[in-house]
């Protein structure tokens, strides 16, 4: 894994681990068939594969070794040695901007990280992506946090995902609530239509969620809690107060003597 473009010298050092650990299953998968009579079980040899993911690419390698994109498989996916070597490259540059190749992006790092940390933020919360990936960006979000001194990229990946998790705090904090208003409707035997349970599920207004559920605790019908009009009023009402508390904070201008 590599958050640039490897060099030779790397590029031969995973090469030579590649056919070391091959070497190693091979020798156990034979000392397995000879014990086989005596322990019944045979060994299995599956001969590995080495994949190597780079975040830049290795042009002179490239050059040299003449690979070309595999054919069957997603841009930025590269063979090398059939099954003699059986080596795999990936280049997280050339790969499919979407979903599918979220996790590879965000593991191969360097310039390909923050615009997969984007694309991540971008999912539902309950993606399977986030859970996979928030243990290691949070580790490395602690990492850099100890260091005395970081770079600008280091500076603004912490930046990054201090608001990402701002943000992944303040939608959970609303789905809380959006459940908790279908749960008291749920109680009172208040029937929901799926039109009204989607809007009170897409709803991110705590101001708003917080409103129905007060309104859900008395309700005996789903109008009582959604009211076109009353919502506009309350919404009106809520940004003239959100104003007026931006202006309060407006430092007075000194007057101008002529």
């Amino acid at each position: 894994m590599y958050s640039h473009a490897p060099s030779a010298t790397e590029f031969r050092a995973c090469l030579g681990k590649h056919i070391a650990h091959w070497q190693q299953r091979a020798r156990k998968a034979r000392a397995a068939n000879r014990k086989w009579r005596r322990t019944k079980r045979r060994g299995v040899f599956v001969a590995p594969w080495l994949w190597i993911v780079a975040a830049g690419t290795p042009k002179a390698i490239f050059a040299k070794l003449e690979l070309k994109p595999a054919r069957g498989w997603p841009a930025g996916v590269y063979f090398f040695g059939a099954d003699v070597l059986r080596v795999g490259i990936i280049l997280a540059s050339e790969l499919p901007k979407d979903r599918s190749t979220l996790l590879i992006r965000l593991m191969a790092g360097g310039p390909m990280l923050f615009p997969a940390i984007e694309d991540l933020v971008a999912l539902p919360p309950d993606a399977y992506e986030r859970t996979v990936a928030q243990r290691v960006l949070l580790d490395l979000h602690s990492l850099l946090a100890k260091q005395p001194k970081r770079t600008s990229k280091e500076q603004k990946f912490m930046v990054t995902m201090q608001r990402t998790w701002e943000e992944a705090r303040a939608e959970a904090r609303a789905e809380g609530r959006a459940e908790a208003v279908l749960a008291v409707l749920r109680g009172r035997g208040i029937t929901v239509p799926d039109a009204a349970r989607k809007r009170i599920l897409a709803q991110r207004d705590l101001r708003q969620l917080e409103r129905w559920l007060e309104k859900a605790s008395v309700a005996t019908s789903i109008e009582d809690v959604i009211d076109a009009r009353t919502e506009r009023r309350a919404s009106r009402a809520g940004k003239s107060m959100a104003r007026s508390e931006r202006s309060a904070r407006r430092p007075a201008r000194a007057s101008v003597q002529r």
